[in-house]
């Protein structure tokens, strides 16, 4: 079995055109999901809502958070599968050393999403066992 001596022998250098446009869509789609959230920290800013009634949004938020990781997963995975093939970094330290940092603030990131992801499933299970008393006339 051959062993190539250069590292990004049989890469890409350069993102195709199909590749750009996946990457397109990714950041359309999570700045449309930025944006939305954006809206509802306005929507939630004044007043209060009775707490029984932020059930269906409080679903909303465990299942936009449990999403979360896996986009984190993919910025992993697209780390992993290029290295530094035609990486630089722009102080001129190791791009290695760089994209192994990023690694590993990533595996912190999906790590605090999944515990998020499973505190506020739990707080919302117990929100479901919540309701009004009923009214006797």
């Amino acid at each position: 079995m051959q062993v190539s001596e250069d590292p990004g022998a049989g890469r890409r250098q350069v993102p195709g055109p199909e590749a750009a446009r996946r990457t397109d869509l990714l950041l359309a789609a999570l700045n449309d999901g930025a944006e939305a959230v954006r809206l509802a920290n306005h929507a939630a800013r004044d007043g209060l809502v009775e707490v029984v009634g932020l059930y269906g949004a409080l679903g909303t938020v465990v299942t936009l958070v449990d999403r979360l990781p896996q986009v984190v997963l993919f910025a992993q995975r697209c780390a992993l599968a290029n290295g530094t093939a035609g990486l630089v970094d722009d102080i001129g330290r190791d791009p290695g050393e760089r994209l192994v940092e990023f690694i590993a603030w990533l595996g912190e990131g999906h790590a605090g999403l999944l515990g998020a992801g499973r505190a506020l499933g739990r707080g919302h299970a117990a929100l479901s066992h919540l309701g009004h008393r009923p009214v006797h006339a």
